[in-house]
């Protein structure tokens, strides 16, 4: 069993949905602080002059400092939905695949009210993983009968409640997993160290990093094929996509 953990982003980037697909489970990491000014809430798109952009979501923050990513809440007294579809539908109406997806999307966006930050990034998470034919099974860190632990503590208990022996963790990991209790515990480390592909974009030059939403534009069905293209990983993938 290879599990993945990852906080729940905003439009996320390639990396977020090649985790996503290589895992055997993606836990949603709900219950960790919020971290303000990062990519729980905005994400980076590609602006007509070729320039990055970032695009994201008003959130209350004021007197919430230690708020977990599950309880944060939208500030809805700004006109967020308009601002949104305005700026994408100004960067991509001329993409190739704009068409096929910004109804949809729009739709999601401006059909249905939404007072958490996290219903929001997961109706999103949940679109690309539609388009993107990812169907690795998820659940909420939440919904598990976790103790007090953080940190390194923390994932090694969910890789145990979720009987992984695999967990796979972005290169940034090294800082703070103590990778000796994982082994001792019979689980091993898988680091990934996604480097992003490059792909045609709207305009001229290349944007590396940016939300999944810009090659979807620009690369439509390809996208899942680019996404996992950028492998670094050594041996085999058990894939859970269509």
């Amino acid at each position: 069993m290879k599990i993945a953990i990852h906080q729940p982003e905003f439009m996320p980037w390639l990396g977020f949905f090649y985790k996503m697909a290589i895992a055997d489970l993606y836990v949603v990491f709900d219950q960790v602080q919020f971290k303000k000014r990062y990519f729980e809430n905005r994400n980076l798109i590609v602006s007509p002059k070729g320039e990055t952009s970032y695009i994201g979501i008003p959130v209350l923050t004021k007197g919430r400092y230690t708020q977990a990513i599950m309880d944060v809440k939208i500030d809805n007294s700004q006109d967020w939905k308009d601002d949104l579809t305005k700026k994408i539908l100004h960067f991509y109406a001329k993409a190739p695949y704009f068409d096929k997806y910004y109804d949809e999307l729009s739709g999601l966006i401006n059909k249905n009210e939404y007072d958490r930050l996290i219903d929001l990034n997961m109706g999103f998470i949940e679109f690309f993983r539609k388009h993107l034919g990812i169907f690795t099974p998820m659940l909420f860190c939440s919904q598990l009968e976790v103790g007090t632990n953080s940190g390194s503590d923390l994932i090694l208990e969910i890789c145990c409640i979720n009987k992984a022996n695999v967990y796979l963790c972005g290169a940034s990991g090294r800082d703070y997993l103590k990778e000796e209790d994982f082994l001792s515990r019979g689980i091993s480390i898988e680091w990934l160290d996604y480097k992003c592909p490059v792909y045609k974009q709207l305009y001229e030059g290349f944007a590396p990093n940016m939300s999944t939403l810009d090659l979807l534009f620009n690369q439509g069905e390809n996208s899942l094929d680019i996404i996992l293209g950028a492998s670094k990983r050594k041996g085999s993938q058990n894939l859970c996509i269509s």
